[in-house]
């Protein structure tokens, strides 16, 4: 019973450790991604909202300084998304 308990602590860190790098990548890619130029696309975007989701989720289980920094990383590819596209945006709503 104990090397089982044992696989399932190392599975269990292995899951966080993923959670954690997945919310950073994402991050990542939406800020990244309007410097190689699909800054007009959605993909920043669709990003962004997914690596919230996943900093959410780190918040949840407790996980506050990853959070924190992936959090940053989101926010910071929001306005990088909104402050490219705004042109566009403001032509849409007519603002």
């Amino acid at each position: 019973m104990d090397a089982d308990e044992a696989k399932a602590k190392r599975r269990a860190e292995g899951e966080r450790r993923s959670r954690i790098m997945w919310a950073y990548v994402c991050g990542a890619i939406s800020i990244v991604s309007v410097v190689v130029g699909l800054g007009v696309t959605f993909i920043p975007l669709g990003f962004a909202v997914l690596g919230a989701l996943l900093a959410r989720g780190l918040a949840r289980t407790g996980d506050q300084r990853h959070a924190t920094y992936a959090g940053i990383l989101i926010v910071t590819g929001l306005i990088v998304w909104f402050a490219y596209n705004w042109p566009i945006i403001r032509h849409y709503l007519r603002v």
